[in-house]
């Protein structure tokens, strides 16, 4: 009986892991934060380099994403893929470095063919003349 029980627990506890591993909020979380990976572009890095991210990029957008900013209005609207791989390739030849870093999730919703997500993010974004983000945006 005892032989049994032990290789049970560890099948149990095994599917409890995949049960939550593969849960569409744990699938959400770590796309959105491979897409802050993919943000993240260190100083003295190569274009080329930086470039390649538009795959991670692209894996991770859907067809359209909405952004909703409260703090950054300018950044507000429906976006296609294609204009937002557009925007990364732009920062990639530009700037000088930039950071992402989640700093929490304030809700998740997944639906069955989209899920909305509201998180606080610590951002950087440093061009050669400024820097257009330096702080704590949801």
């Amino acid at each position: 009986m005892k032989k049994a029980l032990i290789p049970l627990i560890v099948l149990v506890l095994i599917a409890g892991f995949g049960l939550w591993w593969f849960s569409p909020t744990q699938q959400v979380k770590r796309r959105v934060q491979q897409l802050l990976n993919t943000l993240t572009l260190e100083q003295g890095s190569s274009k080329a380099g930086r470039k390649m991210g538009i795959y991670s990029l692209s894996a991770v957008l859907s067809d359209q994403v909405e952004l909703v900013s409260p703090t950054i209005e300018q950044a507000n609207g429906i976006f296609e893929r294609a204009e937002l791989e557009s925007v990364y390739s732009w920062l990639c030849d530009i700037t000088v470095r930039s950071e992402f870093e989640l700093s929490g999730f304030e809700s998740i919703a997944v639906g069955e063919s989209e899920a909305r997500v509201e998180f606080l993010v610590q951002a950087v974004v440093e061009l050669p003349d400024h820097r257009p983000a330096d702080g704590l945006y949801q």
